[in-house]
């Protein structure tokens, strides 16, 4: 049996291309749920983001208040 993977570009028009294929009765179709990939915050890959820079909790405060 030859199987096809069909990526859809507008999910509007899914269900009418379903109904389309299951007229056809040599075509079977089996719908595949995708596993969700969850990633978490690794906090300690971002240990030296502000190690280049001169930044200062005063200043910080004073950039933040003048918005």
């Amino acid at each position: 049996m030859e199987q096809l993977i069909l990526k859809i570009k507008d999910p509007n028009k899914l269900s009418f291309l379903l109904q389309i294929i299951k007229l056809l009765d040599f075509v079977e179709v089996e719908k595949v749920k995708k596993e969700k990939v969850v990633s978490r915050y690794d906090f300690f890959k971002s240990a030296g983001l502000w190690a280049e820079r001169e930044l200062h909790a005063k200043d910080l405060r004073n950039r933040a208040w003048k918005r």
